[in-house]
């Protein structure tokens, strides 16, 4: 009995000891994440703001990428001079870019003869009959009380000058320049087969205007970029003016297509090359980087060769396939080309491995380019300049916003982003140095000790019922009678 009132002693001695263990876990276990300042980040650089705004735009500085642990960029902060955190958006870099196209369309001047309406049909209107010199011919109702002061027949080779899918944005006229001023108004029609005709842009202004040597001149007509536009071949110029004046003969016509492209800005990232072999190759990164294109290079001029490309998104990865290229530099005729990048749809890498299959690149390797989308930080302007931008800190968590919800539609410039006044780096300095880097959060040191605290109080537990099956058993072998 005596024996079991021991154990027992023991067992509940045991069980206040793990007690008091879990007891001071529980602090750290309520370790909370402290707010970060600029001296847990590597690098920072001070912003300049030209006038006070609620909103401002920056364009990273390509040391950002490169320096921060987040391919990512979750640890990217803006500071404001208080040294407290801002509200921020990350946005991808968009460049718009505009290209005009001028068709040349062939004209024809048309001769206008009035139908009159049929007496006994009362819905019937005055129709016009335009006819060339070649014979084609176009019948329109009027439209307007005014009678057309000319008219030409535009006529455009489908075949040769433009595309199905293209349309036609503006109709850019010439004319001889008069010594008088002049105004008119056009009306355009558009027709696949010279039948049926569907009116494209109705008085529209056109004017030529000399004042001593300033010359004001409105020589084009706007259309809409529709299925219509899409399809005509032929389009009827009918233009309107007073009697009174004389208007110069249209000498000159083209179709204009204008093609607005928006695409993402990218910055080039170099690798760092190992030669393995005159057939096997080995870049590096820095840092793992999400891809938005690759580019293999053979070194020598006029080469083409077959490659097996793969690629890893950390050092401690295996590789993975990534694909099978001819790669080329030509220098020809045509002048010097060079393979086409790879589309890497944001894929992460770090490593890429080159392999020639049936060949080899000679005694250099080729050169490999990689690019990743550049991006805005669009930041609140919430206290006083001078901002500062910091990167680079390994216990930084996801701290951005979505665009719409940083700026509301109300304070959206007409232009979209690239209206918010622009903030600019200045120099870069070191804040918390390269170990921020590989620095852990407090609640990260809370997770480690709490691992750490588990095992030995698993162990303890282990022990101690190790030992109080050790006391029962010698006690349970002792003679009776003692």
């Amino acid at each position: 009995m005596m024996s079991l009132i021991k154990i027992k002693k023991s067992t509940v001695t045991l069980r206040a000891a793990l007690c008091g263990l879990c007891i001071s876990v529980l602090p750290l276990a309520q370790a909370d994440e402290t707010e970060l300042t600029p001296k847990d980040f590597y690098k920072g650089a001070e912003l300049e703001v030209s006038a006070p705004s609620p909103f401002y735009r920056l364009t990273l500085p390509e040391d950002v990428y490169l320096e921060t642990v987040y391919p990512d960029l979750r640890d990217v902060r803006v500071f404001n001079s208080s040294g407290q955190t801002v509200t921020f958006a990350l946005s991808p870099v968009d460049s718009d870019t505009t290209e005009q196209q001028n068709i040349p369309l062939r004209i024809f001047p048309m001769q206008m003869s009035v139908n009159k309406p049929d007496e006994n049909r009362r819905e019937d209107k005055e129709t016009f009959t335009f006819k060339s010199a070649g014979g084609v011919e176009v019948k329109l109702y009027q439209d307007g009380e005014r009678k057309p002061q000319a008219t030409y027949l535009l006529e455009l080779n489908q075949d040769k000058d433009k595309s199905d899918d293209v349309g036609l944005n503006q109709i850019m006229l010439d004319w001889a320049q008069s010594n008088a001023n002049w105004q008119a108004k056009v009306t355009l029609y558009s027709s696949r087969d010279l039948k049926d005709w569907r009116k494209q842009a109705d008085n529209a202004p056109l004017m030529d205007l000399t004042s001593g040597t300033d010359r004001l001149l409105l020589n084009n007509i706007d259309l809409d970029d529709n299925y219509n536009s899409r399809r005509a071949q032929y389009w009827l110029l009918v233009v309107n003016s007073d009697e009174n004046l004389a208007i110069p003969a249209i000498s000159k016509a083209q179709g204009v297509v204008i093609t607005r492209r928006t695409a993402v800005e990218t910055i080039e990232l170099a690798f760092k090359s190992e030669t393995v072999s005159k057939t096997e190759a080995i870049y590096q990164l820095q840092r793992p980087q999400p891809l938005s294109s690759l580019s293999i290079v053979p070194d020598q001029s006029n080469t083409v060769l077959p490659v097996n490309i793969e690629y890893r998104s950390t050092e401690q990865d295996k590789w993975r396939p990534l694909s099978t290229a001819v790669v080329y530099q030509i220098h020809g005729d045509t002048g010097y080309r060079t393979s086409e990048p790879l589309a890497m749809n944001h894929l992460l890498v770090q490593g890429i491995r080159v392999k020639a299959v049936n060949g080899n690149w000679g005694d250099t390797v080729p050169k490999v380019v990689a690019q990743r989308e550049r991006v805005d930080v669009l930041f609140n302007g919430q206290g006083n300049p001078p901002y500062l931008l910091a990167w680079g800190a390994n216990q930084a968590a996801k701290a951005t916003i979505g665009v719409n919800q940083l700026i509301p539609a109300s304070e959206m410039q007409p232009n979209g982003l690239q209206g918010l006044p622009q903030a600019y780096v200045g120099n870069t300095m070191v804040l918390g140095g390269e170990e921020r880097l590989t620095a852990t959060s407090p609640v990260e040191r809370a997770q480690q000790w709490q691992t750490w605290l588990l095992w030995g109080l698993l162990i303890v537990g282990v022990v101690g019922l190790a030992l109080v099956v050790l006391r029962l058993a010698r006690e349970l072998m002792e003679p009776k009678g003692k």
